[in-house]
């Protein structure tokens, strides 16, 4: 999650996911709040949507167009939004609310960057060292950077673990100069 998110929208994706939990349709609404960041993905397009110039008939034939499935309570969340002049909070409740249904699933989503492409062996097994230590299903969402010199740093949710080279090199020359001094 790169960036502050606003805490408005934890309140909203907190809300939505009682409803969800209520209508028992959890996939339904996970689709309609990937419709609305889709639909509030830009400044541009909020401004566009909350424009004086655009009627609540303009706007509802919009969110039918990007979530044709969209059901009677799911448009009336939008249409809230909008009359509150909130749609710019679409990105941070689908964000809050994909966390809640992860968590409400026993899901942790786990980042992990190393030097060079892990192979699928070792990717599995990294999975299943992760779910063995966070009691979770893990998902594994990998990224090259080779400005780490070698091992991983993995994330999962607000944990880090920095096991890369750089970083034990940085702690060693750290070390070293307080040992010179």
């Amino acid at each position: 999650m790169a960036g502050t998110r606003d805490v408005a929208g934890r309140r909203y994706a907190t809300a939505v996911l009682e409803i969800a939990r209520a209508s028992g349709n959890l996939d339904s609404w996970a689709e309609a709040v990937e419709a609305l960041e889709s639909l509030t993905s830009r400044p541009e397009f909020v401004a566009a949507l909350q424009a004086d110039g655009m009627t609540d008939e303009k706007f509802q034939a919009i969110v039918r167009r990007v979530y044709p499935d969209v059901t009677a309570v799911q448009l009336n969340l939008f249409r809230l939004l909008r009359k509150k002049s909130r749609l710019g909070l679409g990105s941070d409740i689908a964000s809050f609310f994909r966390e809640l249904v992860d968590e409400e699933r026993g899901v942790a989503r786990a980042v992990v960057t190393s030097a060079v492409e892990l192979d699928p062996e070792r990717r599995d097994a990294l999975v299943n060292r992760l779910a063995q230590e966070t009691g979770k299903t893990v998902t594994l969402e990998t990224q090259v950077d080779p400005r780490i010199l070698g091992g991983l740093i993995v994330r999962i949710g607000d944990r880090m673990v920095d096991g890369s080279t750089r970083a034990r090199l940085q702690a060693l020359r750290t070390q070293l100069e307080r040992a010179a001094l």
